[in-house]
């Protein structure tokens, strides 16, 4: 893999496709996470669309499922030109990360070409600072044209037991501050994690990568060659109307279901982890949402029809429905119309095992 100095367009890979459980009842799979007004009047995804735009994103690559087609492109239609051009991609089932990603990438190395700086993005996470995340991808993407797979890690607030940690090397990657990966590390339990936040070596695995075509559908064919051959199969075989590409049904179905981490990032000797300090979260559970948001002196975030008193470090949600707390703490209080969730907000990422 040659360097190369040119630089090429930053296109985004948007993954859209996920179901955001964690955050029932107000996220179901009709009004999946990626599409809730959790922090204001855009969505999680409307958000996403207007970092990679600051990013200098002219087009962007969406990845969804084939039932929230219209969705997607309704909520980049209510942006306007604050939006980047967009070209969707349809799942026709879920197949995880590694062959959304090979299917997204296949299509952008035949749009764009293979040395375009493809940042792969999940819709649903919280980045405030657009000009701090406008600057990392300008890095990444300097480093990846250098020949690495990059992937953002995020500097640790706190020893956080429900992320994975990526421990960095000591040999730097590229002139932009990035670093070669040593390890991918599965979330730890506290003690771990607050040894990880002391080194100053690990970071939050965020998920967010920026890689070239070439170099990933290189590193796929030799580390995941029955996914991509799956995926880049899907793409071809699949059916065009207007912006959107409709993936072949059977192709897609017949990929591995596996993670991209698992897949290729843990085993590829190419991968680099640059170091944000921006504000992330993954908002990957209620007390998430809890932290992400505004609250008051007390640690109270309401949202909705809602009132409270006497009620500290507590996020309370009411979608369509009225809402009364009085003398609690640590809660977690979602009510909307389809269903209600009271739970202890150090508990909430426990959720799933209720709904499963």
């Amino acid at each position: 893999m040659t360097a190369r100095s040119a630089p090429s367009p930053i296109v985004p890979l948007l993954l859209c496709g996920g179901g955001g459980t964690r955050l029932w009842p107000l996220s179901t799979d009709a009004a999946p996470k990626q599409f809730l007004r959790l922090f204001g009047e855009r969505s999680l995804f409307q958000d996403t669309l207007l970092r990679t735009k600051a990013a200098g994103a002219e087009h962007a690559v969406v990845i969804g499922n084939v039932a929230h087609g219209e969705t997607m492109r309704r909520e980049v239609a209510d942006l306007g030109s604050e939006a980047p051009a967009c070209s969707f991609l349809l799942e026709p089932m879920r197949r995880d990360s590694a062959a959304a990603i090979a299917a997204g990438i296949a299509f952008i190395a035949r749009r764009f070409g293979p040395d375009a700086a493809a940042a792969v993005l999940a819709c649903d996470h919280r980045i405030p600072d657009h000009a701090a995340f406008a600057e990392a991808v300008g890095k990444a993407a300097a480093t990846a044209q250098a020949g690495f797979l990059v992937t953002f890690g995020i500097t640790p607030t706190h020893p956080a037991t429900g992320y994975g940690y990526i421990r960095r090397g000591a040999g730097k990657a590229g002139d932009a501050g990035a670093f070669m990966a040593a390890a991918f590390v599965e979330k730890p339990d506290a003690v771990r994690a607050a040894a990880y936040c002391a080194s100053g070596d690990h970071f939050w695995n965020s998920g967010m990568f920026v890689f070239t075509p070439e170099l990933f559908l290189a590193e796929a064919g030799r580390l995941m060659p029955d996914v991509l051959a799956a995926a880049a199969k899907a793409v071809s075989a699949g059916e065009v109307s207007g912006d959107a590409l409709a993936l072949d049904a059977e192709a897609f179905g017949a990929a591995p279901k596996i993670s991209v981490d698992y897949a290729l990032f843990e085993n590829s000797k190419r991968v680099a982890v640059l170091p944000v300090s921006f504000a992330w979260s993954d908002v990957g559970a209620w007390d998430a949402v809890h932290e992400a948001g505004e609250r008051d002196a007390a640690g109270l975030c309401l949202r909705g029809d809602a009132v409270a008193k006497d009620v500290t470090d507590t996020l309370i949600v009411a979608e369509g429905v009225k809402v009364a707390a009085l003398g609690v703490k640590d809660l977690v209080i979602v009510a909307t119309r389809d269903g209600v969730l009271v739970v202890d907000r150090r508990r909430a990422s426990e959720i799933k095992s209720v709904l499963e």
